[in-house]
């Protein structure tokens, strides 16, 4: 008996260090896995006062699902089954399901004075207030209460469209496979107020999140948040990045996931764009960046960080601080 009460033990014990020592990976949602996610069918559901793109975003995007061999059934936002695998159409205003499930996900929509704002999974969009011509949009795959949910909406109806016309492109899950939500906009390039696929943009994406039970390695991480100001068109911002605890910032910015490009040079690293949006010499518009609210005096390459640091980065006149 004293044989096996010691055997049980060392088993519990040697458990107990492997999932100290080892990630275990859960599962997480990314676009990508939308065919085999709902490959039982799928309830497509819109508000009961939904309007005319609405309706089209549900057609069109439920002739997708079909051409990948997906069935689909309709339903109105009072009326939602249970159990169900359901594709959410049309903005928390006119589809009280969107609202409830952008409570449980944490997507949140805020209008001011003079900006929108949408964020998801601690990425912000926000734009000046939205004229005619234009709309932004989300896309977002998770579950809820067991059930695999994708929502498709706008901050108006051609947002909504929008979204819809990414999916009907098969081709875009495959582009977008390993994110879980996707920040888009549309712009009427041809002034007929109808929204075609070239006058859509990606603007902003995220990966799934990889849950995983946390390690000794997590004590040797630090956590640092990075803000782009990008003069008035609109912000960004990556929160919890996380990286190696002598990392630089410019280690960081790497992590983070946001794009730029940089030159190197016997200072260090040297950022040129961010986002797309370049340094221009003629306006003597630069890249410069704040480090907990005061102007940095390191280069990105030169500046370790620590936990809890805000990076604040603005295109901005030179030698301003």
């Amino acid at each position: 008996m004293k044989r096996i009460k010691f055997s049980n033990f060392f088993v519990v014990f040697l458990l107990t260090i492997l999932l100290v020592q080892l990630p275990s990976v859960i599962f997480a949602e990314n676009i990508g896995n939308v065919p085999s996610a709902f490959s039982n069918g799928a309830v497509f559901v819109t508000g009961k006062n939904a309007n005319s793109l609405d309706l089209l975003t549900r057609d069109t995007t439920s002739k997708s699902f079909k051409e990948m061999g997906i069935l689909s059934t309709n339903s109105l936002d009072f009326e939602v089954p249970s159990n169900k695998s359901l594709v959410v159409i049309g903005g928390p205003a006119i589809n009280s399901k969107t609202k409830e499930l952008n409570d449980a996900f944490g997507v949140r929509y805020e209008e001011t004075q003079d900006r929108i704002l949408i964020t998801a999974k601690d990425i912000t969009l926000s734009k000046p207030k939205i004229s005619e011509g234009e709309d932004i949009g989300i896309i977002y795959f998770g579950k809820h209460n067991g059930s695999n949910v994708l929502m498709l909406w706008g901050a108006s109806r051609e947002g909504t469209f929008a979204a819809g016309l990414i999916l009907e492109d098969h081709a875009n899950l495959q582009k977008y496979a390993n994110s879980q939500f996707i920040l888009l906009k549309w712009k009427d390039n041809n002034g007929d107020l109808f929204v075609q696929k070239d006058e859509i943009s990606i603007t902003s994406e995220s990966p799934s999140t990889v849950i995983k039970i946390p390690t000794t390695e997590d004590t040797k991480n630090v956590k640092v948040s990075i803000s782009v100001d990008f003069g008035g068109e609109y912000t960004k911002e990556w929160k919890d990045v996380k990286v190696p605890i002598d990392s630089t910032i410019f280690d960081a910015m790497k992590s983070s996931g946001m794009k730029f490009d940089y030159d190197i040079s016997s200072l260090g690293a040297f950022i040129k764009s961010i986002e797309g949006l370049s340094e221009n010499r003629s306006t003597g518009r630069y890249w410069q960046y704040w480090i907990n609210g005061n102007y940095a005096q390191l280069g990105v390459s030169n500046q370790k960080v620590s936990d809890g640091m805000r990076i604040e980065w603005k295109y901005t006149d030179s030698f301003q601080n």
